[in-house]
């Protein structure tokens, strides 16, 4: 490590870390120098976000060293980072929606002149920065105005215009999708070219070995791998990461579906219409995964919200097993067994500051009361036994927000599971989760509809987890479905790349 400390390197050194007495960085060394950028892979749970949140001031270390151009340093807040340099994008975008591009740009360290704010001269810098990164804004409208893959940018821009010189990017594309990724990455090239020094977390192997100089690999609050591109392949990290060979066997091909047949399908869709939706017809049987594709705004997440009531049809009919209905709220849908996972499980999902277990059981605790008493052991029997049946790790008794990604994933899976649905909807079921806990949630899904003869549709953005857990394939393209129901056996993701792209 000692060669990292040349020319202003950001480094830390024997890094530990525990929570509530549990480990979780052990003697973690790592090293990011001036216009390299290091690809930082591991499941969750691994530490990854603890190792970020110590370099960016929110945690302190337990023991080791965090050094930056070779001079130590402690970090008391992210503003303490800050100063030093170093500027952190969580995947969770931290910009003020209500707030407009300037006022993001300049929140804290506002310019005036003669007292009195200088609004035409932070504009004008604004317009400049936003402009340097090919971003078409304009500096006084709200930044929720703006899609996500232009906030991502303007995020990663605003750091770098307060002296950042180390970037930590957390999953900073979970979000984007096609041209967007692409147009970010390339982002992230220029600014190493300009002597940034960048750790881009990410669980897209492809990702990271387009822009990554280095991949390091932690596994268990260690580090694995620590090694350049050339040197280590995507085999050895999957390796690495999982702690054995991957099976490549597609989830579907394991348990083999049931055929489809002609009787009525558990939910059938015909020219639903919103204010989202032009035209939906589908229809989704029991003991198949029906997977729905289509590049962001085509309707996908907008129709799994229709089913569930947000969303009022306007036109159109939906029947579940082969009666009419129209959806009222969630809890008028759950009532008929339709269930929702969400795709945005930190703003719509968990409550954070509940345990796991209270947070599986949320929805169904209305059947563990007996006199208008709460039956406490059933209840807690209930949400172990679920969480065990999804291998939920980490502290179950704390707040849940202290558990993994992947471990909060399964929580909310947990709970769908708890209310005995009928047909399961997940919208991006494996967003932001590692390999191994990605491959986990595949089996369980395709084990629900294929063993238990559960209804289930999936939305996914990654064309591949399309084609690994689906059994029937519906392309959505602006409000609207395929008139052709896809059968994934037959289709790889570079035909669903082609006709998403051609329906756009």
């Amino acid at each position: 490590m000692d060669s990292a400390m040349n020319s202003g390197a950001l480094e830390v050194r024997d890094i530990e870390k525990r929570f509530s007495g549990v480990p979780v960085l052990r003697g973690v060394s790592v090293a990011v120098r001036p216009g390299e950028v290091v690809g930082l892979v591991g499941h969750n749970g691994a530490g990854k976000s603890t190792l970020l949140r110590i370099i960016s001031g929110a945690h302190r270390q337990d023991a080791g060293q965090l050094l930056v151009g070779g001079e130590e340093q402690s970090f008391s807040s992210p503003a303490d980072a800050h100063e030093a340099g170093i500027a952190t994008v969580y995947q969770e975008l931290s910009l003020l929606p209500n707030l407009t591009v300037a006022q993001n740009a300049f929140l804290g360290v506002e310019l005036r002149k003669g007292g009195i704010l200088d609004r035409a001269r932070m504009r004008r810098e604004t317009r400049e920065l936003t402009e340097s990164f090919g971003l078409d804004v304009d500096p006084d409208r709200k930044v929720r105005d703006y899609p996500v893959a232009t906030r991502q940018l303007l995020e990663v821009a605003i750091a770098t215009r307060r002296g950042a010189r180390f970037l930590l990017l957390d999953e900073p594309t979970t979000s984007l999708e096609g041209a967007q990724v692409e147009r970010f990455l390339g982002t992230v090239r220029e600014l190493a070219a300009q002597g940034f020094g960048i750790v881009l977390v990410d669980h897209k192997l492809e990702e990271l070995y387009a822009v990554a100089s280095r991949i390091v690999a932690l596994v268990d609050g260690r580090i694995r791998i620590d090694a350049a591109v050339s040197e280590v392949s995507r085999d050895d990290v999957i390796q690495a990461i999982a702690g054995h060979a991957m099976e490549h066997t597609p989830a579907r091909e394991r348990i083999a579906p049931p055929a489809s047949d002609e009787s009525a399908p558990a939910l059938r869709a015909v020219g639903v219409r919103t204010r989202a939706l032009r035209s939906v017809s589908l229809d989704a049987r029991a003991g198949r995964v029906l997977g729905l594709y289509g590049l962001v705004g085509s309707g996908r997440t907008e129709f799994l919200r229709t089913l569930i009531g947000l969303d009022p049809v306007l036109d159109g009919s939906i029947e579940l097993g082969g009666a009419a209905f129209r959806p009222r709220t969630p809890a008028h849908a759950a009532a008929q067994g339709i269930v929702y996972v969400t795709e945005e499980r930190k703003t719509d999902g968990i409550v954070p500051l509940l345990d796991a277990g209270a947070n599986v059981t949320l929805p169904v605790v209305g059947r563990f009361t007996r006199a208008g008493f709460l039956q406490r052991a059933r209840l807690r029997q209930e949400a172990v036994e679920r969480m065990d049946q999804l291998s939920v790790l980490g502290d179950r008794l704390g707040p849940v927000v202290r558990l993994s990604g992947g471990n909060q994933q399964k929580v909310l899976l947990a709970r769908a599971l708890a209310q005995k649905p009928r047909i399961l909807l997940l919208d991006e079921p494996t967003k932001g989760v590692d390999l191994g806990v990605k491959a986990q949630i595949h089996r369980m899904i395709v084990s629900l509809a294929h063993d238990e003869g559960l209804t289930v549709i999936v939305v996914s953005s990654e064309e591949d987890e399309i084609c690994e857990i689906a059994d029937d394939i519906v392309i959505f393209a602006h409000g609207s479905t395929s008139p052709d129901v896809l059968d994934a056996s037959d289709v790889t993701p570079n035909d669903l790349r082609t006709l998403a792209w051609s329906a756009a």
